[in-house]
């Protein structure tokens, strides 16, 4: 996954967009499944047991669910598939790129440390991996050519973080960006979902999940599986690079920042990104994810957040509440901002309240009561320490 998680490098896009793996901001796990033989079809496995009749999407993913991959790198995290049941693993470009370290994980809990580049595409933003192993069960591939808009499918990844999530949809659209086709799709897809399976009513995938459009309402694209199924003939084993295995310490220091609320929310939260990297906290947050709106960063329940919060990296999670208040005379509205945070063990370390205050964290009426002045005090502290001048293992800033 790029860091910047920007749509510059790789396929041109139409809109403004951003590519779908994390970077360190939650922890991951996706799995796999049967497939039944087909000319068209280059992986084989078991024969459907549902007849004639199509099966239910719970039946989709769980056959689906074994051969789903977590891809984690020094970079960040993302997801992929197996397609061949030797270890070979389809998954995006940008996944990749950057990468120097990386190790796989299956829904089994086996993680593979010695990882292997087979072939890499950054015109289709495709990549093939390859573990070291054997038997392993695999996603059959379908024929995106037959996909028609309107047909139901369903995605399947870890997105934020969260392991094993299915959304369904529809294709919503097939598109031709700079030459290369594109399945435009319904299905809800977030940081983390990159390199995951989109399925069929056949459980057959169609699609690698590959990036959205900021700020759309479900606008998620991804690349055609017959780009996938083209180059497989052409892979080859005999150089490939060799990834670092991924080290097991923490790739991010710092605090991670969450939240929900009003529709004052998105404001809220990017004048308190500004204002927390201005004022030297270390941001555990992805690239792309500290500018984006409610959307992207303020879903997730508190309850979630705080059991992934230990595979983030981060030292501490701040979670914000807005809730919107008086109306102005501009037409304008102040707000009530609500702060709780917590160690990397998810244990409560402070909480703080600003009322009816500006959306940008100043003090109405020249009283000290803006959220900003809120949350100084603990600038430095354990919860929001400061970027500089602290000791690599110390909790409290180098004084």
């Amino acid at each position: 996954m790029v860091n910047k998680m920007s749509a510059s490098e790789g396929m041109p896009r139409l809109l403004v967009m951003t590519f779908l793996a994390v970077i360190s901001a939650v922890a991951i796990v996706p799995q796999g499944l049967p497939q039944k033989p087909s000319v068209e079809n280059p992986t084989a496995g078991p024969q459907s047991t549902t007849g004639n009749r199509a099966p239910e999407w719970a039946e989709v993913v769980a056959q689906a669910l074994p051969a789903l991959v977590v891809i984690e790198t020094d970079e960040g995290l993302a997801s992929g598939f197996i397609i061949k049941s030797d270890g070979i693993i389809v998954t995006n470009n940008h996944v990749v790129a950057d990468a120097k370290e990386m190790s796989v994980k299956l829904q089994s809990g086996e993680v593979y440390r010695k990882v292997y580049l087979l072939s890499a595409d950054p015109t289709n933003d495709l990549a093939f991996i390859k573990i070291e192993a054997v038997d392993l069960p695999t996603i059959p591939l379908g024929n995106s050519n037959k996909v028609q808009v309107g047909d139901a499918v369903l995605l399947v990844g870890a997105p934020q973080g969260l392991e094993q999530t299915a959304s369904d949809g529809l294709i919503s659209g097939i598109r031709l960006d700079d030459g290369i086709k594109i399945l435009q799709t319904s299905a809800a897809a977030s940081h983390g979902s990159s390199g995951g399976p989109l399925l069929n009513r056949s459980g057959e995938a169609v699609g690698v999940m590959s990036f959205k459009v900021v700020n759309g309402e479900n606008l998620n694209f991804t690349i055609p599986i017959n780009y996938v199924r083209g180059k497989l003939d052409t892979l080859t084993s005999s150089n490939p690079k060799a990834f670092e295995p991924l080290s097991a310490r923490a790739k991010h220091r710092g605090v991670l920042v969450a939240g929900y609320g009003s529709g004052q929310f998105s404001s809220v939260y990017m004048e308190l990104l500004d204002f927390l990297s201005t004022s030297g906290v270390e941001i555990a947050n992805n690239g792309t994810q500290k500018f984006t709106s409610i959307n992207e960063t303020g879903y997730m329940p508190l309850s979630a957040l705080i059991e992934t919060l230990p595979k983030t990296g981060a030292e501490s999670l701040l979670y914000v509440k807005v809730e919107q208040g008086e109306l102005q005379f501009n037409g304008g509205f102040r707000v009530t901002v609500s702060f709780q945070c917590f160690d990397a063990a998810g244990r409560p370390l402070w909480n703080e309240r600003a009322s009816n205050v500006y959306i940008n964290g100043a003090n109405p009426f020249g009283r000290s009561s803006g959220w900003k002045s809120k949350l100084t005090p603990h600038i430095g502290k354990p919860g929001l320490l400061l970027k500089q001048g602290q000791e690599d293992a110390s909790p409290e800033p180098k004084k």
